[in-house]
């Protein structure tokens, strides 16, 4: 055993992870035991002894906390010579390192990525494979093996292969965008290199991706959803998206329109609140399909305009119902006002028989005592009504 004439401080950040005192000096190693600028540093000198620590372990003692040296390990090593924290610190920061394991950089919404997502955690330190195989220390880098993000594949994606690490590069890895369904991200494949700021949200999947309608994210996902997790977080309410808090029918539109003169917008209120007191309130399956769920096919997976029935003859470029019952024959336009009220659907008196000219709105409810009142008003109760419901009811 060699013997060291001049003591040395440890002051070395990077090795050394606690305040040094009294027991940071020696006087039966080789010089430079405590300088990591050694080739004769006490940390490679354990790797040429293939991390032996049992060889520390014989003067130091098994918890390294003295032993017959009467030496402590822990006044620099706080966590022990084997926790860790002594050999990676808070984290390596090597390549990109760094912003993939800070909270504060929102690279997975927020949430570090765990070690175990692209390498073999080990369960003690001494674990084969991890510093040692076979007894011999491992001096090739940390090999990356994915864990289960990388390699995941949302519905509707086609994955073009198996997630690799390879000459410095992340390729097929759903962390980065690869096997999203329509990404458009622009970086899917990035390099391991240290990037000098987080990644913005263009680099994995377009703003908005291909498939989505709106660019406003908080309209469909929730705040505070987890993100890059293999579940796309979708709001229950359809009022997220179009119309308002209670009322999932616009205003306001998909694009934001408040106006009644927009397409977008246009009667769905007078319908659904049936504000025309010539009817119920209309639901608003009656002209559209309405989904399940968010995310139920034929809904956000589809562009806009939503599909209406094919029995109404929607005509979008007259903006009016060709041939729906609901308003004979007439064809009021989707986005005017005060075109419908009684009278616009049929004539006062209807000119079929037994209606005569000369009859009043009054006489209606002699024949039609569910549908109108004495007045001459239209009947609804509770949200039905007699009128408009397919059928000529007579008393």
């Amino acid at each position: 055993m060699l013997v060291l004439l001049a003591t040395a401080a440890c002051s070395d950040p990077r090795v050394l992870s606690g305040p040094c005192d009294g027991d940071c000096t020696a006087d039966v190693h080789a010089p430079g035991i405590l300088d990591p600028a050694s080739p004769g540093f006490h940390a490679t000198v354990l790797r040429q002894l293939n991390w032996s620590f049992a060889t520390c372990a014989g003067c130091h003692g098994a918890d390294f906390g003295g032993g017959p040296a009467g030496v402590s390990c822990l006044g620099c090593h706080v966590a022990g010579p084997t926790a860790c924290v002594t050999c990676h610190g808070a984290g390596p920061t090597s390549g990109a390192h760094g912003i993939h394991a800070a909270p504060s950089i929102a690279y997975a919404g927020g949430a570090s990525v765990a070690c175990g997502e692209c390498h073999v955690v080990p369960a003690r330190w001494d674990d084969d494979g991890h510093i040692v195989h076979d007894g011999v220390a491992i001096t090739t880098p940390a090999p990356v093996t994915f864990g289960a993000r990388a390699g995941l594949t949302l519905a509707g994606a086609a994955r073009s292969g198996p997630p690799t690490y390879a000459a410095g590069t992340c390729t097929n890895v759903y962390c980065h965008g690869s096997e999203l369904p329509a990404a458009g991200g622009a970086d899917r494949a990035p390099r391991w290199a240290p990037p000098t700021v987080a990644a913005p949200c263009t680099s994995c999947h377009g703003d908005p991706p291909p498939d989505h309608v709106r660019s406003d994210c908080a309209s469909c996902h929730p705040a505070g959803s987890p993100h890059l997790d293999g579940v796309v977080q979708l709001g229950t309410g359809c009022d997220g998206c179009h119309g308002r808090a209670g009322s999932p029918a616009p205003p306001r539109d998909l694009t934001g329109n408040m106006f009644t003169t927009a397409i977008g917008v246009g009667a769905h209120q007078a319908h659904l609140l049936g504000s025309s007191r010539i009817s119920a309130p209309v639901p608003c399956a009656t002209c559209h399909r309405v989904p399940a769920t968010i995310d139920a096919p034929g809904h956000i997976d589809t562009a806009p305009p939503a599909e209406v029935s094919v029995a109404l003859g929607w005509d979008r470029t007259a903006q009016t119902c060709a041939s729906s019952y609901c308003h004979g024959d007439a064809r009021p336009v989707w986005t005017s006002s005060g075109q419908v009220s009684c009278g616009s659907c049929h004539g006062i008196p209807p000119a079929t028989a037994p209606h005569t000219p000369g009859m009043p709105l009054t006489a209606c409810a002699s024949c039609h005592p569910g549908t109108v009142d004495a007045f001459g008003n239209i009947i609804v109760t509770s949200g039905t009504s007699e009128h408009i419901n397919g059928h000529v009811d007579l008393r």
